[in-house]
């Protein structure tokens, strides 16, 4: 299915991308590091541009991470219960996980469309709804993800050491 492919594609190519932001991140603060400290001037956007990075390299790497079974779980009291019991609240888990990121989608896209003709002015201006729209695509794909898996039935199992 062609829909799904170029699904499978953006979240790759975010992650990929999120990835590519953090090595970014790394040699422009050293590099900052390095201006300052040899008396040149450093660039004026550079804290404001990791910061934005930082926001859009989590919200692009985290539906892969839920794709991959790399997100965070909490393990230690569900791993003592038996398969069953531990497989039901692996769905409950993923249900509420779905509501939640739904509505941290929906509301970040409800507050940067009423942020749209603000500007956040660092050392550089950037539009101000670019962080909210970033925030709900993240929280968005992530819903998207973690229904997958719930239609799918592949709900991660605490106990099977494959992930899935």
């Amino acid at each position: 299915m062609l829909f799904a492919r170029l699904y499978d594609r953006l979240i790759f190519t975010l992650a990929v991308l999120g990835a590519a932001s953090l090595a970014f991140m790394a040699l422009a603060i050293a590099l900052d590091v390095v201006l300052r400290n040899t008396g040149f001037r450093p660039f004026q956007a550079t804290s404001a541009i990791v910061e934005y990075l930082l926001l859009f390299a989590t919200m692009a790497g985290s539906p892969w991470l839920v794709r991959i079974g790399g997100h965070i779980a909490i393990v230690s009291f569900v791993e003592r219960l038996p398969g069953g019991l531990r497989r039901l609240i692996g769905q409950l888990v993923v249900v509420l996980s779905i509501v939640a990121l739904g509505l941290l989608a929906w509301r970040a896209g409800a507050v940067g469309w009423q942020t749209i003709g603000t500007t956040d002015m660092r050392s550089i201006n950037i539009p101000g709804w670019v962080l909210y729209s970033m925030l709900s695509v993240g929280f968005g794909l992530m819903t998207t993800e973690f229904l997958r898996l719930l239609l799918r039935g592949e709900i991660y199992d605490v106990g099977d050491e494959a992930g899935h």
